[in-house]
């Protein structure tokens, strides 16, 4: 049986070939080593504020809360400090759905939406001309935030506070009022009132809070932002029980 022979230069092409096969492996090996590298380097500059909203949001996917608060906290973002594994509260599932409800207001910047550590929740509307008229008529805006949260709170036990900060208040004429806190009194009863009457939100679940002076917020430190921080709180807490 005769043996096949190649020509020599084919002997020597597939040798050199054979050689250099590691080639392709070391250029794989350096392909993955630039990759995890870059990897490294994205990672190192953690953007902070994105990372603790997914995390909170994989933590209300598996119905899960953090506590203790310890700080109020914009609805829906954030993640807290001392997390836990406890189950969600009713006001805490009352915080995300109104979050979720009224996410217009919010990235309009009309509302504020915080829950701190005392199981409070608070909701801030910013709003105009709540010295004059009955306040809350041509917002369309408010009333539909009144009628979600009249939905979404509807058969809890719940007490529900309506204030309200007029940074003007001190030259409004108060002559018809006892004093400054029968003035706020008076203006949060009015929004009270529409709470209950149109809104179906039951009386004895309803007061209101008159402040002596306006109570400026953490961002109106000018004269122009003072002038724009007129608003409307409400303030919701689980109902105590009296013994």
């Amino acid at each position: 049986m005769r043996r096949q022979r190649f020509p020599k230069s084919r002997v020597e092409e597939e040798l050199v070939h054979d050689q250099e096969r590691w080639l392709l492996t070391y250029a794989d090996m350096i392909t993955l080593l630039l990759g995890l590298f870059i990897i490294l380097y994205a990672v190192s500059k953690v953007d902070t504020k994105r990372l603790n909203e997914v995390a909170s949001d994989i933590k209300k996917g598996f119905g899960l809360k953090v506590a203790p608060l310890g700080q109020i906290v914009d609805g829906g973002a954030g993640l807290l400090k001392d997390d836990s594994l406890e189950p969600k509260s009713p006001l805490f599932h009352l915080w995300e759905r109104i979050g979720y409800a009224l996410k217009d207001l919010k990235d309009k910047a009309k509302m504020k939406l915080g829950l701190a550590d005392t199981e409070e929740l608070k909701l801030t509307f910013i709003t105009a001309d709540l010295s004059t008229g009955n306040i809350v008529s041509d917002d369309p805006d408010l009333l539909f935030a009144f009628e979600k949260l009249a939905e979404l709170s509807k058969g809890m036990d719940i007490d529900i506070i309506v204030r309200v900060q007029i940074p003007y208040e001190a030259s409004v004429d108060k002559s018809k009022f006892q004093n400054a806190w029968d003035y706020h009194s008076h203006r949060a009863s009015l929004i009270a009132e529409k709470m209950v009457n149109d809104y179906g939100i039951p009386r004895d679940q309803v007061s209101v809070q008159g402040y002596a002076v306006f109570q400026k917020s953490n961002e109106s430190d000018t004269p122009e932002k003072k002038a724009k921080d007129e608003r409307i709180e409400i303030l919701i807490r689980k109902r105590e029980v009296i013994k």
